[in-house]
């Protein structure tokens, strides 16, 4: 009787069977050759349980070393992507996606973060609005900028007089490209420049905001002792009065809004959107 050993068995026997097993079979090649005494179905015998033993030490190998190779080049890569990733957290057990998040911008495992009113926006500012759930918002400057003018005192300006949310950004853009300056010496800048050159902990998208969002910033912030704002004042907007000679202005004390002279100096408090 000859002893045939397959180099080649299907994993799913190698799974299934757990006993040893002997398969009976003509020989091949031979199929007139005598079946042997005691030997149903012909003379080949397979040793299954051998040849699972052997599957299986060769799908392990297989496995190890495809898995060396692999962590081999992870490795590598997130050496490579070493300065473009965060760093991993610690002491974490629960998986952690990396999301591309808003906010402060960039690559993050787990969860965006997210900001609620009152708290310190992702400049560092105060949040006085908030979008999306808290991943969009506005923030204001955590402290006034230096007194100034509105500019262009007695000139058309087009593009400015919208009091929107969020058309700040668009009013100081079109004072900036107006070329305004201030009508007195002793104006160190107005007010659209010195908000659009300020910059806190690397951020530099600020703006002079729209009176409606002054707005925001008094009943969000100031009326509940929020933002370090002077009580006893007024804060300029980058909204057009609707003359050549205004600018629309919002009095922290009193919380009405009116029409200040683009020549007059007033606070500034710079804002930015996130």
């Amino acid at each position: 009787m000859k002893k045939l050993r397959l180099r080649k068995v299907v994993c799913v026997m190698c799974m299934v069977l757990s006993e040893s097993v002997m398969a009976y079979g003509n020989t091949p090649g031979n199929p007139d050759l005598p079946v042997p005494p005691g030997v149903p179905g012909g003379g080949v015998v397979i040793d299954i349980e051998e040849e699972k033993r052997l599957a299986t030490i060769k799908v392990n190998s297989e496995g190890v070393l495809m898995n060396s190779i692999g962590l081999k080049a992870n490795r590598v890569a997130m050496v490579g992507l070493g300065e473009f990733l965060p760093p991993i957290p610690q002491n974490r057990t629960e998986p952690l996606v990396l999301t591309l998040c808003p906010n402060p911008g960039g690559l993050q495992w787990g969860d965006c973060l997210t900001y609620k009113v009152g708290e310190v926006g992702p400049a560092g500012g105060w949040v006085f609005s908030v979008s999306e759930g808290g991943l969009h918002g506005l923030e204001a400057a955590p402290v006034d900028l230096p007194q100034a003018e509105w500019g262009c005192y007695d000139v058309n300006i087009t593009g400015a007089g919208s009091s929107a949310v969020g058309d700040g950004q668009k009013n100081t853009t079109a004072i900036l490209e107006a070329g305004c300056v201030g009508e007195y010496t002793y104006s160190t800048e107005i007010a659209a420049r010195l908000a659009d050159s300020y910059e806190l902990k690397g951020f530099n998208d600020w703006y002079l905001p729209s009176e409606d969002e002054i707005g925001l910033m008094y009943t969000n912030l100031e009326v509940n002792g929020l933002g370090n704002f002077v009580t006893y004042g007024s804060y300029r907007s980058s909204t057009d009065g609707g003359s050549r000679i205004f600018s629309r202005e919002k009095s922290f004390s009193t919380g009405q809004n009116f029409g200040l002279g683009r020549n007059s100096e007033s606070n500034v408090r710079p804002v930015r959107s996130f």
